[in-house]
């Protein structure tokens, strides 16, 4: 079988990237052909089909959205990107003459440099498309289901014109116009008519996409795998530490966790991890009380060699999403470290944790219950240690990567979702 997989970064952005790399990897194992698709950014890794990767909508080096300098020469690219991109399709096209076809289509996170058009083209060639979400974007104009710091469901059964007049995407009307533009046109083209089966990573998302008209014959839940590559040191020590690794967002909740923390006064430092976006990280930054200082650290975005032993070394791992935060992968790499994780009850995060056996749930954009969950847990050290070795053992029974290519590869062959 072959299976053409598309993404916009063909390189180790995060965690959408880790996996693509990992299902290639087990595809081929399989004997099957993983082929890329892909935009031709600085970087990317090699591959003999990188030669028909589509070009980015500006300078290779400028991969990200906020990097992009905006000129009259690549504002329509841009536009076709975000709306609807006869380019991609194009170039697709180009890839599949040049392979002979494909069996099936694997689309991850295509959006804004890539352009769904790219599902036209597989379905004139009838080729089986899955498309796996990461987030809410064929419901919300800016992915999260959010809308002045609190969940927002005005647009999930398609009134997207909600996201005009609140100015969803980054408070610009101009920004927010292109996007529920986009969204109009492309289900007035009927551009995900033709896909065979959506994945979702929890039964949360699937309901709202149920709820918003989606078939649900079309509709699988496939959680977050474990990442096959890491193999953990289960005698690693544990330090008094709590940890947050992953995007530094307003939607993550992190305001929230610092003046918890502070409120909480459990014998423990406050680590967090990652990419911070716009100037987020000196405001949160600028929320902790000087008596504190040394106690919450900050550290940009670490390669998982070097993250990994900061999460095997901590007592807690805590997600305070105030936004419907799917099934992030935090979660279950937190577990693969030995490390029990305390989540908001919100969006599908609760789905991924057994409270009392491997960490514990808050009400969501609650400071006093997430304090009083942290002095809770710290008042126990040994229980928490052994949520730890009980979280690691369910993210091996529960989470292996092998358990989830057993389920994605009749998708791939043409099963049904729901069979």
């Amino acid at each position: 079988m072959r299976v053409v997989v598309c993404n916009k970064y063909f390189f180790l952005n995060g965690g959408t990237e880790r996996y693509m790399r990992n299902v290639m990897g087990q595809l081929e194992a399989r004997g099957h052909e993983a082929v890329p698709f892909s935009v031709a950014y600085a970087g990317s890794w090699d591959s003999p089909f990188a030669k028909y990767f589509l070009p980015p909508p500006g300078d290779p080096r400028e991969i990200y959205f906020d990097n992009i300098r905006l000129r009259p020469g690549n504002l329509p690219t841009l536009l076709g990107r975000a709306i609807y991109s006869f380019e991609a399709r194009r170039a697709v096209s180009r890839l599949l003459d040049a392979i002979g076809g494909a069996d099936a289509a694997y689309v991850l996170n295509i959006y804004n440099f890539m352009s769904p058009s790219i599902l036209d083209a597989f379905k004139e060639r009838g080729i089986r498309t899955v498309v796996r979400l990461g987030d809410y974007h064929l419901q919300c104009a800016n992915y999260k289901l959010l809308r002045d710091g609190k969940p927002c469901e005005l647009c999930i059964r398609g009134a997207y014109h909600h996201g005009l007049r609140h100015r969803c995407v980054h408070g610009s009307l101009a920004a927010s116009a292109v996007r529920v533009l986009a969204m109009y046109v492309q289900r007035l083209l009927g551009v995900y008519d033709s896909v065979h089966t959506f994945i979702a990573p929890c039964d949360f998302m699937r309901q709202r996409l149920i709820e918003g008209g989606f078939p649900a014959r079309k509709l699988a839940v496939l959680r977050q795998p474990a990442d096959p590559g890491l193999v953990m040191d289960a005698e690693t020590p544990k330090t008094r530490t709590i940890i947050y690794f992953g995007r530094i967002t307003e939607e993550k909740g992190l305001d929230l966790l610092i003046e918890a923390y502070q409120g909480a006064q459990c014998d423990a430092d406050l680590l967090i991890v990652g990419r911070s976006y716009g100037n987020l990280g000196e405001r949160l930054r600028a929320l902790v009380r000087p008596e504190l200082a040394s106690r919450i650290r900050f550290k940009e975005y670490l390669p998982m060699d070097e993250l990994s032993p900061l999460i095997a070394g901590a007592l807690l791992s805590v997600q305070p999403s105030r936004y419907y935060d799917n099934a992030p992968q935090a979660v279950v790499e937190s577990y693969l470290h030995g490390t029990p994780v305390l989540g908001a009850r919100i969006g599908g995060i609760p789905e991924e944790i057994v409270p009392g056996v491997t960490g514990d749930v808050f009400e969501p954009h609650s400071v006093p219950a997430l304090a009083a969950k942290l002095r809770e847990m710290f008042s126990d050290i040994p229980r928490l240690e052994r949520m730890g070795r009980q979280a690691r053992e369910f993210a091996r029974d529960n989470r292996s990567f092998e358990a989830h290519m057993l389920k994605l590869l009749p998708l791939f062959e043409g099963k049904n979702a729901t069979s």
